[in-house]
Parts: C-alpha cells; structure tokens; sequence
C-alpha cells in the first residue's frame, strides 16, 4: 500500500481508472470494511486503483479543541488496517482550519476530480463533506452526473439491534461491554505500546505483569476500569528469541486499590497484562495486548492472600 500524506502531493493522473472513498475511518470497523471492500472489487474488476481519503488529525481535534474525542485505533494502526484489506493507496491529509473552509464543490471538483483523477466513488448512507458539512449526498450526486463519475451508496451495516458506528463502539467501551464492542469492529480491541517498569508488586506476589501508562496508547479510548481476559502479542526485537505469536494473558485496567495507602490520593490508571504460561522478560518490548471480554470490576481485596486468590480464579476463567 502507498501512502501519500495530503492532496499536494499527488501527481495529477498517477494513478488510473481511481474509485475513492472518504472519511475518518475510526477504528476501521464492520461498516467501514463493507465500504472499503467494495471500494476494491470495482477498482479491481477495471484494473484500477482503489484510495482511501482520509485525515490526520481527526477533524474533531481541529473543530472542537475544548471536547476530547477518545479515538478507537491511532492512524498508524488505522492506516495498517487499511493496508490489510487490500487498499492500494491511502491519501492522508493533514487537516487544518484552512483546509476546513473548503466548500463541498471545490473539495470534488479541485481534489477529488483534478488532484485524484476520479472515476468512481464509494461513500456511506450518512456521508458528508466540505466546509461545515455543507455537501450531503444530494450535492455529491450532482457532482458525479455533471462529470460522469459513478457513485456508489453503500447502506448501513446492523448487527444484531445495532448499526455499526464509531460512535457506538465507544460507548461500548467506556462501559466494558468489550463483546459488543469487538462484535461491531469485527476484531477484538487493542493497545500498543512499550512495557514500562512497574513497582514490581506483581512480581512479589506471583504474577509479573507487563504495563502500559494510558499515555502510551496517544489518543486512543480508554477502557473501563476492571478485569479483561486478553491476547498478547510480543512484538519481537532484533535478536529476540520471542516470536511474533499470540498468548492468553488478563489484564487489569484500573488504579490498583489494594495498594492504596491514602484514599486521597488517586494514583493514575494503569494498564496490567498477566502473560499466562510465560516467563520473559518484557521491559522495553512493544506488545499489543487485545481484548477478549470482561472479567470482573476492579475492586479492593482486604489482603495480598485474597488479590492472588482472586488472581488464580481469573486466570482459570480466562482459559
């Protein structure tokens, strides 16, 4: 997959026969993959070139600075899950206020019909576009029948009572409800990051636990606080004997109340993975720890002998 960062760096007619589709594409969930690969089998069944136009930041960081979108996926990873459907190229643009003030008809006629050379475009049921969302699908139809390019409008996704969203992801999140969520993305939830060093607490009772600092997964949602049986992946590093495979693991999201000496003092919230049947040394790694469903709350044990007593039954749940 190529990626070119912003419309100015495209060479007008570079690639051939285009068919494009548009938007943030958050999280790269089951609706947006029903889009996407559409997107590819018509560039595919014309020798063409399928692009995904896309932005960095997320328009909302631009728009609305004082509101905090929490994302479901960072670029990098948007941008790698757009690779593994097959997307040939990925236009990333660098959005700003200026290029915010760029009316729906400029947008097609200036970038998408000029800059990308577009043949065909594939877009949602609730596409939108231009300065202030002003360009809907009426507009967007115009367009397309006063210059000959297709349009193709791809209806909403439902699963089970819900239609696939971003925005419904979340909220599955920020509860824990990890099933549900995983069941709209189509793939379990995840974080990346490099393990840090700990307290060491998990080691002295028995369970070393590989963490990530919240900060460390950039602007990603983060999780309810609780108890989650997860897949760990180990990134491997030159020269590493660990390979690239995936291992059972628990991870606790949440402020350790147990070793809570002063009820004032809220500690920040950590990410924890226990790697079940596995003793390696982790610090420094990267690893990307994904989410399977919820274990428990997080709670606070009177002692260590109840946390490892409650730790064994996770595990063995976890299993």
């Amino acid at each position: 997959m190529e990626l070119v960062s912003g419309h100015n760096n495209i060479l007008k007619k570079a690639f051939p026969s285009t068919v494009v589709t548009i938007g943030n594409f958050d999280g790269v969930h089951l609706g947006h993959s029903q889009i996407i690969k559409d997107m590819i089998a018509k560039a595919k069944s014309q020798g063409g070139t399928s692009i995904v136009y896309t932005f960095r930041p997320h328009p909302f960081y631009v728009l609305r600075p004082e509101r905090h979108l929490p994302l479901l996926t960072t670029y990098d990873q948007r941008n790698k899950l757009l690779s593994e459907l097959g997307v040939d190229v990925v236009i990333e643009e660098p959005f700003s206020r200026e290029f915010s003030n760029l009316t729906a008809e400029r947008f097609f006629y200036e970038i998408l019909l000029h800059k990308i050379n577009v043949k065909e475009i594939v877009v949602g049921y609730d596409f939108s576009f231009g300065k202030e969302r002003e360009g809907h699908l009426e507009n967007l139809r115009s367009f397309c029948k006063k210059t000959k390019v297709s349009l193709d409008i791809v209806s909403p996704l439902m699963v089970n009572e819900d239609v696939v969203s971003s925005t419904q992801i979340r909220n599955y999140l920020i509860k824990g409800e990890i099933e549900r969520a995983n069941r709209l993305l189509g793939r379990e939830f995840f974080y990346e990051g490099n393990v840090i060093k700990g307290v060491g607490r998990g080691h002295q009772i028995g369970f070393p636990t590989a963490n990530l600092r919240p900060e460390s997964v950039s602007c990603q949602l983060l999780l309810a606080n609780g108890v989650y049986a997860t897949k760990t992946r180990v990134i491997p590093r030159v020269g590493s004997k660990v390979k690239n495979d995936l291992f059972q693991s628990i991870t606790n999201i949440g402020v350790r109340p147990t070793f809570r000496s002063n009820e004032k003092a809220l500690p920040p919230v950590l990410i924890e993975t226990y790697l079940l049947d596995m003793d390696i040394d982790l610090y420094g790694a990267e690893i990307q720890v994904c989410f399977v469903k919820k274990l428990r709350d997080e709670k606070r044990f009177s002692g260590l002998e109840e946390l490892k007593k409650q730790i064994e039954k996770d595990i063995q749940a976890a299993r």
